[in-house]
């Protein structure tokens, strides 16, 4: 039989450990992370302003022009030209990765619709993109990948690959734009024979 003075020693014990077991505190409930981006350029400012006009300066970045005064090579050949030309296939490549953020509006206002065929309703785009957006995300891509081989191209100083690469330019941008932006423009007659 155990002593009676025990007891009382057995049960403070008890009572300490009981004490010493911290009780978790009550977590807080998890908030939605917040986006550090905010978002104020359409798609459409964004191709106004970076991607078209970088887009115009590396085609015609290579290549020869003929006019009045004879014929003259457009390839650069000083550091500040190939500076420019560099620094806008960097443009190119970046304004694709602000093309893919989720949220960006299309466009705020009517895009141009000179000719029969031309580009469509904003908010028909919009749907467009929204419903394929995998899509979308997949022709940046591919725009991001040819402006990387030109921006590769241009540190090789590769005339013959600025060249080729401005043809595989011209077909990413086109297979969006024939997409989402104008999908029921006439495809141009192509014909062998010379005009009369």
């Amino acid at each position: 039989m155990r002593p009676l003075y025990l007891l009382p020693l057995a049960a403070l014990a008890l009572a300490a450990a009981a004490c010493s077991k911290e009780t978790p505190a009550p977590q807080a409930e998890a908030k939605p992370a917040e986006s550090p981006f905010q978002i104020t350029a359409t798609i459409q400012d964004i191709m106004d302003a970076e991607v078209d006009p970088a887009a115009d300066f590396l085609w015609a970045s290579t290549g020869f022009v003929s006019d009045k005064t004879g014929l003259h090579d457009k390839t650069p050949h000083t550091e500040a030209e190939w500076t420019a030309v560099r620094r806008n296939a960097l443009i190119l490549i970046e304004a694709t990765n602000l093309l893919r953020m989720e949220g960006r509006q299309v466009a705020t206002r009517e895009l141009d619709r000179e000719e029969k065929g031309g580009e469509d309703d904003p908010q028909k785009i919009q749907k467009a993109i929204e419903t394929n957006w995998t899509a979308f995300i997949g022709f940046a891509r591919r725009l991001h990948d040819v402006g990387s081989d030109m921006l590769k191209a241009i540190d090789k100083r590769d005339i013959a690959g600025m060249d080729k690469l401005g043809e595989d330019l011209d077909a990413a941008c086109e297979a969006c734009h024939r997409t989402f932006w104008y999908p029921n423009a006439v495809e141009p007659i192509q014909t062998l024979e010379p005009p009369k």
